[in-house]
């Protein structure tokens, strides 16, 4: 009989000690909670007492953006008669540009587009234009775009995901709202929107 009630002792302090760590437990999650979301409540009132303009709602996912400093940097630093890029390199610049315009669930190591990028792309193309095995599709996206004419960048971006063999993920479904890029523009390169033209 004295075994028993030790047994039933025993298991009711490790349900009664189990129990009290999950309630501690849950209202340190709770007050770290609260106070995450104090903070950015403070953030947001300080950044609204500075900026009286209309609150801009981004509609835009960029969980995964950032800037692709390498890239970026080999881009602009390329000069005529410089060594040329892989084929596959053209394919990777040409899809991380398109990443601003476009609506796609996942934006990784984007490239902000700027006409000197564009025209920089477009001269390593028509170069190497030998080397490269979709040169054609380079230059047909490229030639369009150095004209302003995005009207086909979802799927611009789409035939560089594809020619990669990428087939899974990442498939943009649509072209982004002006305001849409300006917020991506904003977040991902750091650029203000009165700025960006």
């Amino acid at each position: 009989m004295k075994l028993i009630h030790v047994l039933a002792i025993v298991v009711l302090t490790a349900f009664l000690s189990i129990s009290g760590t999950f309630l501690i437990m849950k209202k340190n999650y709770e007050n770290e909670v609260s106070k995450s979301a104090a903070i950015q409540l403070e953030n947001s009132q300080s950044i609204s007492n500075v900026d009286d303009e209309e609150e801009f709602v981004s509609t835009v996912d960029i969980n995964f953006g950032w800037e692709s400093p390498t890239y970026s940097k080999m881009l602009d630093e390329w000069k005529s008669g410089d060594e040329p890029f892989i084929d596959n390199l053209v394919q990777e610049i040409i899809q991380q540009m398109s990443l601003q315009k476009i609506i796609v669930d996942e934006k990784e190591s984007s490239i902000r587009i700027t006409p000197k990028r564009i025209n920089t792309l477009l001269q390593i193309v028509k170069e190497n234009k030998d080397r490269f095995e979709h040169s054609d599709k380079y230059l047909e996206i490229l030639n369009r775009w150095n004209q302003g004419d995005f009207s086909t960048v979802d799927q611009d971006h789409n035939d560089m995901w594809f020619i990669q063999g990428t087939k899974q993920g990442g498939i943009a479904t649509g072209i982004a709202s002006k305001e849409q890029e300006q917020d991506y523009i904003f977040r991902v390169f750091g650029i203000p929107i009165e700025k960006q033209n």
